[in-house]
C-alpha cells in the first residue's frame, strides 16, 4: 500500500543506491563483482586495434582508475578484488583487450611508480583506497557541525569524533564494518591492513 501511494517499487536488501550496494557485506567478493564487471565491459568497448601504449596508460589512469573511486571511498578493498583489478589493468596495459596470454614487460610495482622515479605513473588502487578512507578520519578531526558526525557521535560516543587514534573504546561489538575499517586505519597502514 505504501509503495503504491509513494509510486515506488518494493525491493529487498541489499540494493543499489547511488551506485553502491546498501547493506551488502564488503568482505564478500560478490559485493565487488558489479564493479569488476563494469571494468571488463569498459575494456570490451575500447578494443585494442588503434590504441598505443601511451594511450592505454592515459585510459588506465583517467578512466579505469576513476570507475572504482565511489566504491573505494566507502569500502576497504579485499585482497582478491585488488588483485583482480590489478590483473585487469595489467592485461589492458600490455595487451589491450585481446584474449590470450600477454607478456608483462615491467613489474607492476614499477609501473605504479611516479614518472619522476622511472615508473609509468599508474595509480595503485589500494593506495587510492587508503587515501580515500583516510579522508573520513580527517573529516572526523575537523570542527564542523555536520549531520553525519552527529550520527557517529550518537552511535559510537563522544570519543569517536575529534581523536587522532581511535582505539577499541570507539569500536563496540555492534559497530559497522565501515566504522571498523575507519578505526583500523591509524593502527596499521602497512601491508597487513589488506590481509
Amino acid at each position: 500500500m505504501a509503495s503504491s501511494f509513494l509510486n515506488c517499487r518494493v525491493s529487498c536488501i541489499p540494493f543499489i543506491y547511488l551506485g553502491l550496494p546498501v547493506n551488502a557485506n564488503p568482505r564478500r567478493t560478490s559485493t565487488w563483482e558489479p564493479l569488476l564487471e563494469s571494468l571488463r565491459k569498459r575494456l570490451g568497448v575500447w578494443g585494442n586495434k588503434y590504441v598505443s601504449l601511451g594511450g592505454r596508460i592515459v585510459l588506465l589512469n583517467f578512466i579505469l582508475n576513476a570507475i572504482p573511486i565511489f566504491y573505494l571511498s566507502y569500502m576497504k578493498i579485499l585482497v582478491q578484488v585488488w588483485k583482480s583489478i590489478r590483473q585487469i589493468q595489467r592485461d589492458f596495459l600490455w595487451g589491450g583487450t585481446k584474449r590470450g596470454k600477454t607478456i608483462s614487460w615491467i613489474k607492476w610495482d614499477v609501473v605504479c611508480l611516479p614518472k619522476s622515479r622511472g615508473g609509468l605513473g599508474v595509480r595503485d588502487v589500494r593506495v587510492i583506497n587508503i587515501s580515500l578512507l583516510a579522508k573520513w578520519r580527517w573529516r572526523l578531526l575537523t570542527n564542523d557541525n555536520v549531520v553525519w558526525k552527529e550520527v557517529i557521535r550518537s552511535k559510537y560516543g563522544d570519543l569517536a569524533v575529534g581523536k587522532v587514534v581511535l582505539g577499541d573504546e570507539c569500536k563496540p561489538w555492534f559497530a559497522s564494518l565501515w566504522w571498523k575499517d575507519i578505526c583500523s586505519l591509524g593502527m596499521n597502514l602497512s601491508h597487513n591492513w589488506f590481509a
